[in-house]
C-alpha cells in the first residue's frame, strides 16, 4: 500500500535525532514545528501546528552533523514509513541553519 501524493512545507527546530532501525540510511528527527503550510499543487495531508512536536524520517546524508537545536526546513509527506522529508529535494527545498 502506498500513501497518496502529498507535501507539506515544514520548518522548525530539531529536538532529538536517532537512527531509523527500519530504513537503512535514514534517521528519525523529532522536530518542534515553527511553521507548516501547503506546497502549491500538492494535497496537504500533514497538518502540524506551531509548537507541535513531530517525528520526521530524514535521509541521513542530508542531515550531516545536525543535532538538537539545529533549525530545519523541508518538504515532508505522509508515507507508509510515517512523516518523511523528501529524500532527494530540489535546491532550496531543504535546509539546516
Amino acid at each position: 500500500m502506498q500513501a497518496p501524493e502529498n507535501l507539506t512545507q515544514i520548518s522548525g527546530e530539531i529536538v532529538t535525532r536517532k537512527p531509523n532501525l527500519s530504513l537503512d540510511g535514514y534517521d528519525i528527527v523529532t522536530v518542534r514545528v515553527k511553521n507548516a503550510g501547503a506546497v502549491e499543487g500538492k494535497p496537504q495531508i500533514l497538518n502540524p501546528l506551531p509548537g507541535d512536536v513531530i517525528d520526521l524520517v530524514v535521509r541521513r546524508e542530508l542531515l550531516g552533523s545536525a543535532a538538537a537545536g539545529t533549525p530545519i526546513r523541508c518538504r515532508a509527506k505522509h508515507s507508509v514509513n510515517g512523516p518523511m522529508c523528501e529524500p532527494h529535494p530540489e535546491a532550496g527545498d531543504f535546509s539546516l541553519s
